[in-house]
């Protein structure tokens, strides 16, 4: 995890979330905590994101995004490019690859 250097979200001093972005403009990681819904949590991650991503002059992002949390990236402009259904250990896991277009 040292070696991505995500941008970490705490309260209390306890890990509450974390989401990185890669030079390619790739988002590999994006976790909210399920203890900690609703509260703002990933929209400061997504918030942070969109800035490195403009600091190092991206056009794009795009991430391999779970089922579950495609609302959550539409709401911030991300659209479907394809429906995935990749099988890891023996198991289907729907996702979709999505990008969204920077200014």
């Amino acid at each position: 995890m040292r070696d991505i250097k995500p941008f970490v979200a705490e309260i209390d001093e306890m890990i509450v979330g974390y989401a990185d972005v890669q030079p390619s403009g790739y988002v590999d990681h994006f976790f909210v905590s399920g203890f900690h819904p609703s509260q703002g949590i990933g929209k400061l991650l997504m918030s942070t994101l969109h800035s490195e991503a403009v600091s190092l002059s991206l056009t794009e992002l795009i991430s391999d995004v779970s089922r579950t949390a495609q609302p959550f990236f539409e709401k911030f402009g991300f659209g479907i490019i394809e429906r995935r259904a990749p099988e890891l250990r023996g198991v289907v896991v729907p996702n979709a690859l999505m990008r969204k277009i920077l200014p």
